[in-house]
């Protein structure tokens, strides 16, 4: 008998989570008819039924990640960060483990995951760079490029470090630019390989710009929650 019970509660308990994904994705088709949603160009990827309000993640072409808050009844839509009564930011988890075969090179061995987008012209990367030596041994770091535009040699360093063939050599690459080193000048590239390494950082950039960076450096955990470099140094 109590192994009846068990199977008709976990029965209900599936059906439930079944229908309350499905009300979810109704939901989600609603907000993204909504006229104010479809004018402006918001694409709807996830919402969250926070009781009293919908908290939707959405997109636009000029601002890849973004919040939207939005009543039960549809009629009111509102952009910008929120916060639970505890203070805790109200965000959407991203499942970063996805983008592992995307980084440039890792750093470091260690169980707890990081990943970082990082400017090699940014004077913040280069400090963070000079000391990830102090946590190679705690943590694993999967490295992005992020090359902003406002920096002139950001591109051509970028493409420097892309061009190296291990792992190792791109670690190196970057932290030798950290450092002062001018190696990147001396890069002699076919114009086909200029062109695919172009098209390497745009990726990056890209990625980058879906998961919600907006400047360098920008560190994320394992489920995409921002981090504070300089907080992440003082944890090891």
């Amino acid at each position: 008998m109590k192994t009846l019970s068990r199977a008709v509660l976990s029965l209900s308990i599936v059906a439930t989570s079944t229908l309350c994904a499905a009300d979810l994705s109704k939901t989600k088709e609603s907000i993204q008819n909504i006229e104010f949603v479809k004018k402006v160009g918001f694409t709807v990827k996830d919402v969250k039924d926070l009781n009293d309000v919908y908290a939707v993640n959405a997109s636009h072409p000029k601002t890849p990640k973004l919040t939207l808050f939005v009543s039960k009844d549809l009629k009111t839509v509102v952009i910008g960060q929120g916060f639970m009564a505890n203070g805790e930011p109200i965000d959407f988890p991203i499942n970063m483990a996805q983008y592992q075969k995307d980084a440039v090179y890792t750093i470091g061995q260690g169980k707890n995951e990081y990943y970082l987008f990082t400017d090699p012209e940014c004077p913040y990367c280069q400090n963070f760079e000079q000391k990830t030596n102090m946590l190679i041994d705690d943590i694993k770091i999967y490295v992005f490029l992020f090359p902003l535009d406002f920096h002139q040699n950001a591109q051509a360093m970028s493409r420097y470090i892309l061009s190296q063939k291990s792992n190792d050599a791109r670690a190196k690459a970057m932290h030798d630019i950290a450092n002062g080193k001018e190696d990147y000048k001396a890069l002699k590239l076919s114009a086909n390989d200029e062109l695919k390494l172009k098209e390497q950082i745009s990726k990056q950039l890209k990625l980058g710009q879906e998961i919600g960076v907006t400047g360098t450096p920008a560190v994320f955990d394992s489920k995409g929650k921002p981090i504070q470099w300089p907080n992440l140094l003082k944890k090891q």
